[in-house]
């Protein structure tokens, strides 16, 4: 066993062990919560690529006598190496969505195949707490294609592939596929079935419909506007915005659209605008979608959880005037959506998500160009049981290819 690592010179008694540690240890590695002493290791074991000192890392795991990076929601465990008591990487498993769990994981690039190896079993571990443990009925975990030591891990004890996002990530200079594999509690299947098995629904054809390009336009434009299509514009959200959300979300008899509705206060929605917006870049790119001549609110698209590092980020639209749906204005201020993220933003690809239930949302998807990658079972209750999220992804060269209707 290793001497204590000393924090400000001093010995660290602070400094957990493997031993006598009774689970979450494994053939190479073993997971502990965080102590102050591991700030000296952050780089291997933070998410984020960028440098940070050990002394301000540290600052966030003093906490009284224990030391913890855990918060509400989320539970940040070390994946250390047993033999010398290194810490090599760490895992984070979501829990406060029910009954999706999530876990994450990072192990430094710096350890190579060792740390896909090591990655792979502290997942597998974690996996096997919320599921077999916890009794949980299902969690996921994302990763890249190529990481082929997880895969092997996972696949061993029964985790399996259930969406996979075309050229989501970057390593080594080339694209790689994003994956999601899961594992399901085999007592909830035994009950529920087993959900990879129940068909998505589907309305419409399927087919692509070419795209509205913006346009350009004699007159001035309107005040603030970002693009501006054959009907409709987009401009950045503003507060005047929030007392036609507060009004149309009372009015809305489609409970389709996400898992139920729900009212809104609309200072609440205003101040989370405002600090998206505050953001530099910001990672929540919103626009208000307006009709031309008129100036009216009709909805919003935006661009969510984006990752400038891997150039890619969520699309989601919602026209809080019901009257207006059903029109192609949807479809219209999508597509200017798609200009500004792939001319402007730079992104390479943009994944999006409808309900099993929302059939009409998961139709214009694919007339917009989205191609199925996929499921995320189990996301929401509804109607006694759980119900699923279809999956959807678009490259940059995908919508580039697609045919133009210039009006």
């Amino acid at each position: 066993m290793t001497a204590p690592i000393a924090v400000r010179g001093e010995p660290n008694a602070l400094l957990a062990t493997s031993e006598g540690q009774t689970f979450l240890t494994g053939e190479e590695i073993y997971l502990r919560p965080f102590a102050p002493a591991d700030a000296g290791y952050a780089q291997c074991w933070r998410f984020e690529p960028f440098p940070f000192s050990p002394d301000r890392i540290r600052a966030t795991l003093d906490d009284g006598e224990t030391g913890d990076s855990s918060s509400k929601g989320r539970i940040h465990l070390l994946i250390v190496r047993g033999y010398d008591e290194r810490p090599v990487g760490s895992v984070l498993i979501h829990t406060d969505w029910f009954p999706n769990h999530f876990v994450e994981a990072a192990t430094d690039p710096i350890f190579g195949e060792d740390g896909d190896r090591w990655k792979g079993e502290a997942v597998a571990m974690c996996m096997r707490l919320v599921v077999d443990e916890w009794q949980k009925p299902i969690i996921e975990f994302p990763l890249m294609a190529d990481e082929t030591q997880v895969i092997a891990r996972l696949e061993k004890f029964g985790a399996r592939e259930s969406m996979r996002f075309r050229e989501r990530y970057v390593r080594d200079g080339h694209r790689v596929d994003g994956l999601f594999y899961e594992y399901l509690n085999r007592d909830w299947v035994a009950r529920l079935g087993d959900p990879a098995e129940r068909e998505q629904p589907r309305s419409g054809t399927g087919e692509p419909r070419p795209v509205t390009s913006p346009v350009q336009i004699e007159h001035d434009p309107p005040p603030n506007a970002v693009r501006i299509g054959p009907r409709v514009y987009l401009r950045p959200i503003q507060k005047s915005d929030a007392r036609a959300v507060v009004r149309w979300v009372m009015r809305e008899d489609d409970t389709n659209w996400s898992n139920g509705r729900g009212p809104v206060g609309g200072e609440r929605w205003w101040d989370e605008m405002k600090k998206e917006q505050a953001k530099t870049p910001q990672t929540w790119a919103r626009f208000s979608v307006c009709l031309r001549g008129a100036d009216d609110l009709i909805g919003f698209v935006g661009i969510d959880d984006i990752d400038y590092q891997h150039r890619f980020g969520e699309s989601e639209s919602e026209l809080i005037h019901p009257d207006v749906r059903g029109h192609g204005y949807g479809s219209e201020a999508k597509h200017l959506l798609f200009d500004y993220a792939f001319n402007t933003l730079g992104l390479h690809s943009l994944q999006s998500s409808v309900l099993f239930e929302n059939t009409r949302s998961a139709a214009a998807l694919r007339k917009q160009g989205y191609l199925p990658s996929g499921r995320v079972h189990w996301t929401h209750p509804r109607d006694g049981v759980f119900t699923h999220m279809g999956m959807f992804d678009l490259l940059a060269s995908d919508w580039r290819a697609m045919p133009r209707h210039n009006p």
